[in-house]
């Protein structure tokens, strides 16, 4: 996630840790002892989440195996594989979740399994911090101006679906089940409910002016 910007690499994490910061004071959360960073990739988030709770046990997690060996050797975290079918839980709770950027990529069945496999991994006072695609995306695809690696009939199928139902996804074209979604605050908020749960926090385009951040406790 480098690709030789210095500047807007460390944009990304240091944008991040403000809107987690947000996240915590909206839920009154005081103290964090441990963090999961889901969907870790190479720890471009990780290192700012390591910096901030030095105290706190960090687990890194994620399907690349070469990512999660960089954030090992690099960071010195703990890793663990993520099960891409969120069949098994971690056998412990976590104070602070974060996933960043890949709900971005989901389809809305995909998202709901996601949403519900890591609210099950919080601790009983537990947050968890996400991020989506949201109008401003939509918007993007929609007029042309950015198409985000999809090709126009897979742009096209996504923008039918996010103006349907308020969830639009486009596969990439060599993917079966991967790609891009926009979701409206409405239809997130509707299926972080469906959980039981109602969001604490909600802000557009806060992550780095281009994703939108949703918090969501651990009991209702």
């Amino acid at each position: 996630m480098y690709h030789g910007n210095s500047a807007y690499y460390f944009k990304v994490g240091e944008s991040a840790i403000s809107v987690i910061d947000e996240c915590l004071s909206a839920a009154g959360t005081t103290k964090v002892t441990s963090v999961l960073d889901y969907a870790c990739g190479y720890g471009r988030v990780l290192r700012w989440t390591k910096a901030r709770f030095p105290d706190a046990r960090i687990l890194a997690s994620d399907v690349d195996g070469k990512a999660l060996a960089a954030v090992k050797d690099t960071l010195g975290v703990e890793t663990r594989a993520a099960d891409i079918e969120c069949s098994r839980d971690f056998g412990e709770t976590f104070d602070l979740i974060w996933t960043g950027s890949l709900l971005t990529h989901l389809r809305e069945a995909d998202t709901c399994r996601v949403l519900a496999f890591l609210l099950r991994q919080l601790s009983p006072l537990g947050l968890f911090v996400f991020t989506t695609h949201g109008p401003y995306v939509a918007r993007r695809i929609a007029t042309g101006d950015k198409l985000y690696g999809l090709d126009e009939q897979a742009a096209e199928q996504l923008i039918s679906s996010y103006k349907k139902t308020g969830y639009g996804f486009g596969v990439y074209s060599n993917q079966r089940s991967y790609g891009i979604s926009a979701v409206t605050p409405a239809k997130m908020m509707a299926l972080v409910e469906q959980t039981g749960r109602d969001p604490v926090f909600y802000r557009e385009r806060s992550w780095i002016e281009h994703q939108d951040v949703y918090a969501v406790r651990a009991v209702a």
